[in-house]
């Protein structure tokens, strides 16, 4: 078995086996154990499943035990007896505490769950792997809890329509599953990495490209990757499932703030109330200002938003905002930015057009993707 396989192995019942750990100390140091006794007695079952060496999962255990130590005299201690130390708790209150953590309420049986069904993507595959237990121990939980009702009750629909990513660990192909973890880590750990992409830009398209990922975005339930292009010196999303050919690469990772790749613009329109009261239930409360204005239930909203830096003509890009704000329909009219205002009014007309000429809306949505990116 691979070395990689026997971590995920590890990793997935490494939550029961902290907890199996914690429990076979016992209390009092008169029934201090070595960590050696503990795994040939009391975890060998934990050991055998793990498929590690004797010295490597005595490593695994010192490390999960080395943060819990106390140096108070309280909760877990350890002493040197010998050439050796033992281990004991110093109450069976402390040992009670210290176990609760491992125990798998109602409240967390719920969280639990609503990450899996909901939010999967944005949780990096290795530690997916190591939640499995904890996954399965909500659903036991829940499925004998009145806490199922709440889930009968709840639908989860940012977007304003029962949709969600398709996106799934557990059966998603073991070369996607490999792509997803290989950007994910490269992420986490500043590292660049080349690639091929599909994409409707020549520049991007079909290329080995040289990558340095900023963060990971969930993005309208598509898993995208922030990344800095360092031939075009261009930082653009890149959607995870369009990459392959995913190979480490040896150049520098470049490093970028938040000022290089976004652009902060005052924003003002007039909307509804309905609108107002809808960004009022939003973060965006915090800082926007809305006005009264003479007609009635209008508002002139102000705030500040923030818009990516447009990877081809370096200059903010709409898209997204428009996207988002295309929701509100004919409730909204926007002011300023100017950028983003024209964007409005160019869809606009080409809703128009496509639903006033049925004959040629075909060829206007064919040609949507490449006039939005100002190809046409």
């Amino acid at each position: 078995m691979s070395q990689l396989s026997v971590v995920r192995i590890m990793k997935a019942v490494n939550s029961e086996f902290r907890s199996a750990l914690m429990r076979s100390i016992d209390v009092g140091e008169q029934k201090a154990v070595k960590i050696r006794d503990l795994i040939e007695n009391r975890l060998a079952g934990y050991r055998k499943e793990s498929q590690e060496s004797f010295d490597s999962f005595k490593k695994n255990a010192y490390r999960i035990i080395t943060p819990m130590l106390s140096d108070d005299g309280d909760g877990l201690i350890r002493i040197k007896k010998g050439n050796a130390y033992i281990y004991y708790w110093s109450s069976q209150e402390d040992k009670d505490a210290a176990l609760e953590q491992f125990e798998m309420s109602e409240e967390r049986a719920l969280a639990f769950s609503f990450i899996k069904e909901y939010l999967p993507e944005l949780i990096p595959p290795h530690i997916y792997c190591s939640l499995q237990t904890e996954f399965k121990k909500a659903e036991e939980v829940l499925h004998q809890s009145d806490l199922t009702k709440y889930f009968s009750k709840i639908d989860f629909n940012p977007l304003g329509y029962d949709i969600h990513s398709q996106l799934d660990h557990d059966y998603i192909s073991k070369e996607q599953l490999s792509a997803w973890q290989f950007v994910f880590d490269c992420t986490f750990n500043e590292n660049c990495f080349s690639c091929c992409y599909e994409s409707i830009h020549e520049n991007y398209n079909a290329k080995q490209l040289i990558i340095s990922p900023q963060r990971i975005v969930l993005l309208n339930h598509q898993l995208k990757v922030l990344g800095y292009e360092h031939s075009t010196k261009s930082t653009r999303y890149f959607q995870i499932t369009k990459l392959s050919a995913l190979t480490k690469s040896t150049e520098s990772f470049v490093e970028l703030a938040k000022t290089d790749y976004e652009s902060v613009e005052k924003f003002s329109a007039i909307c509804h109330s309905w609108v107002k009261n809808y960004f009022e239930s939003t973060s965006l409360s915090t800082r926007a200002k809305f006005t009264p204005l003479l007609t009635q239930d209008c508002w002139l909203m102000e705030t500040e938003l923030s818009f990516p830096v447009h990877f081809n003509c370096n200059e903010p890009d709409p898209f997204f905002v428009a996207n988002y704000l295309g929701m509100f329909a004919d409730s909204i009219l926007v002011q300023q930015p100017t950028f983003l205002r024209k964007e409005m009014q160019r869809r606009a007309n080409r809703l128009a057009n496509i639903y006033n000429d049925p004959a040629n809306a075909e060829k206007s949505i064919s040609s949507s993707p490449h006039v939005m990116a100002k190809k046409l």
